[in-house]
């Protein structure tokens, strides 16, 4: 199973971001019998699209094959792609990314149904604000 946390820099000791279509990379990561076997970082094209970030990031993971995402907001657009893609959401923002992982595998992250509002507004010392 492929499991997908939008981050910063990426990797297992980085901090999930609280938004997904413009975040800066993708940590990507194998697990196997709840054992991570591979982990790859990718950045994330769209990030500094002017519009349509979600539904590109979105159709990113498609092609990597993720089929759970751990994240913290995901726009309507996004949603509708990863939803037609069977991708699962999670809300894990502000989690290490392996922490995340370990919480979704024993069930304890609350799945995202509903979309969020997109985030406008100016980042600030790694935080948004309206």
């Amino acid at each position: 199973m492929k499991i997908a946390a939008s981050t910063n820099s990426g990797g297992l000791d980085d901090t999930v971001t609280p938004m997904f279509g413009r975040a800066p990379s993708f940590t990507i990561v194998e697990v196997e019998n709840n054992e991570i076997v591979a982990i790859e970082t990718i950045k994330n094209q769209a990030a500094v699209r002017g519009g349509g970030a979600g539904i590109a990031a979105s159709q990113t993971l498609v092609d990597k094959g993720v089929e759970v995402l751990l994240t913290g907001n995901v726009g309507p657009n996004a949603m509708g792609v990863l939803n037609s893609a069977n991708i699962k959401i999670y809300k894990a923002d502000g989690l290490s990314v392996e922490e995340a992982i370990n919480k979704y595998l024993r069930g304890e992250l609350k799945e995202i149904s509903m979309p969020s509002q997109p985030m406008k507004g100016k980042k600030k010392g790694g935080r948004w604000f309206q």
